[in-house]
């Protein structure tokens, strides 16, 4: 069923019914009681008249005293429906009355003048008004009037509705119901709204049929690169979904919002609810690199090689990330479980394990003796510069004792060259049993030449002669060569002591080789403190 409370030009007829119905009901009542009151002086003023017209015949009357035409004066009065009852009566003995008498309200009085002297008065004719019927005559005119005012009102206003439904609320029903025919979602439907009067109305539908035609080309461009969009979103998700690299979005908590399948590929200990850091080994200084990225913003782009968490029995695994910073611009669309206050960041990751393993190797064995496996001189010396600035900066010491080997060479002339290597091999595990903790070095200087260091608080002389005459007993211990061969040898040490003896690296080497070589022209197989007195 078609509800017709909701149309305009039944709103409009409406209102206009209601306000003429109530115009003319107010009017009405306006008008009852001013018709009463006019009916009523107009009664009045018909009696007095009819009483002016008696009054020369009532003159007469009480001038002769004749009761009998005074008689048919009244009488004659109350034939008339305006009046109740009258009476005529003079100051001698002449008093005749006809009718209803009781209601003394508003009793018209004439005096009855002298036929003869005018000036001269000689009675009262008194008439009462028939009130009843007065009032009944006032009223039916008055509704009379009230009823013909109200269908007037509502032919006027059946006339001003239609006049307005033609003019007003039917043009705009008409433009109403051609423009719920357009459908913004379908340009084809936006088709020009017709109106050929060029009043509010007119200018009403152009101004729409102006904006349509801007909305349809705003619409049939956002369709066309909404088409665009889409196309791109298809292949960017398809090289998302494709790419060998690992891609995944991390939000303000370091939680892993979106990854790809190569980034399950590369970190195969990924799980919902485990943090981003939580994946490689060195958590504290990842955490520290985002914060940096999401708080600065000179940094957008941070690249950097972490190790991976492994599991037991898995083997090393090692994969370059590029952190980026999302732009506002991208997060508007990507940013979808981020809390609003700090970006997204972007991570494109690469397994670079082989590379990685095939670098460490390759640094091992730039910085480390390929025989022996301990640190060459060039790692040394590197090593050396940084705990000797160590030691400057805090207050301590380095103790450094550059070792030769005794007796070195007859074994490679008696055995051969493998033999040689074997007790080599075997004294660099000895010292580096004793100098391998924090802060220590032990290394391959070169040919049967070691150098150890280490480094102490403060200096006590007592515990490096020990640790020196300790060093030499290990190396005297036999080394067996083969099962049925071993050999001994010993060792020539020279001990220097930074910042006392020399501050640089340069300097402390050269006094421990002055101090070994001091050594070795004084028997060999024992230790020496360098004495800046040496000449």
């Amino acid at each position: 069923m078609i509800s017709f409370s909701g149309k305009i030009y039944i709103k409009v007829a409406r209102a206009i019914a209601i306000g003429a119905i109530g115009t003319s009901l107010i009017t009405s009542v306006i008008l009852y009681f001013n018709a009463i009151s006019s009916e009523q002086s107009k009664a009045e003023a018909l009696i007095e008249q009819i009483g002016a017209t008696i009054r020369s015949t009532a003159s007469i009357a009480l001038y002769v005293q004749d009761q009998e035409l005074g008689q048919e004066i009244v009488q004659g009065l109350v034939i008339n429906d305006l009046i109740a009852g009258a009476s005529l009566s003079d100051s001698l003995s002449l008093n005749v009355s006809y009718g209803d008498l009781s209601d003394n309200k508003g009793v018209i009085r004439t005096q009855v003048r002298h036929p003869f002297i005018p000036e001269q008065s000689i009675g009262h004719l008194l008439i009462h008004p028939n009130r009843n019927y007065i009032q009944r005559i006032a009223q039916q005119n008055a509704i009379n009037d009230a009823l013909l005012l109200l269908l007037y009102s509502a032919i006027a206003a059946l006339f001003v509705s239609v006049l307005i439904h033609k003019l007003l609320t039917q043009p705009i029903q008409n433009l109403t119901q051609s423009f719920l025919k357009i459908d913004p979602r379908n340009t084809e439907t936006m088709r020009t709204l017709i109106h050929k009067d060029n009043d509010e109305i007119g200018q009403l539908v152009q101004g729409i049929n102006d904006l349509m035609g801007e909305l349809k080309i705003t619409l049939e461009n956002e369709t066309g690169l909404r088409k665009k969009t889409q196309a791109l979103e298809s292949k960017f998700r398809l090289i998302f979904e494709q790419a060998s690299a690992g891609i995944c979005l991390i939000n303000s908590d370091n939680m892993i919002s979106v990854a790809n399948p190569a980034f399950n590929v590369i970190m195969p200990n990924w799980a919902e609810g485990v943090p981003f850091t939580h994946l490689f080994e060195n958590v504290d200084q990842l955490a520290s690199l985002l914060i940096r990225i999401r708080n600065e913003e000179s940094v957008n782009h941070l690249s950097i090689d972490l190790k991976c968490l492994s599991q037991s029995g898995q083997a090393n695994k090692w994969v370059h990330c590029l952190f980026s910073r999302v732009t506002s611009q991208r997060a508007t669309i990507r940013q979808t479980s981020s809390n609003g206050h700090s970006p997204l960041i972007e991570v494109i990751m690469y397994d670079i394990t082989v590379r990685a393993e095939k670098e460490r190797r390759a640094r091992f064995e730039a910085d480390h003796d390929a025989l022996t496996h301990l640190k060459n001189r060039r790692a040394g010396e590197s090593v050396i510069e940084s705990l000797i600035q160590k030691v400057n900066v805090m207050d301590m010491a380095l103790v450094l004792f550059m070792i030769d080997l005794d007796k070195f060479k007859p074994v490679n002339d008696t055995y051969g060259h493998d033999a040689g290597d074997r007790v080599l091999i075997e004294v660099a595990s000895r010292l580096k049993t004793v100098f391998d903790g924090k802060d220590e070095l032990c290394s391959r200087w070169g040919g049967d030449e070691f150098v150890a260091a280490y480094v102490v608080n403060t200096i006590n002389i007592a515990e490096i002669e020990a640790l020196a005459q300790s060093t030499l007993d290990s190396l005297r211990h036999p080394i067996e060569i083969s099962s049925d061969i071993s050999c001994k040898i010993g060792g020539s040490i020279g001990v220097v002591i930074a910042p006392q003896h020399a501050n640089t690296t340069k300097a402390l080497l050269a006094c421990a080789d002055k101090t070994m070589y001091k050594v070795k022209e004084n028997g060999r197989d024992h230790f020496e403190i360098y004495n800046p007195d040496w000449q």
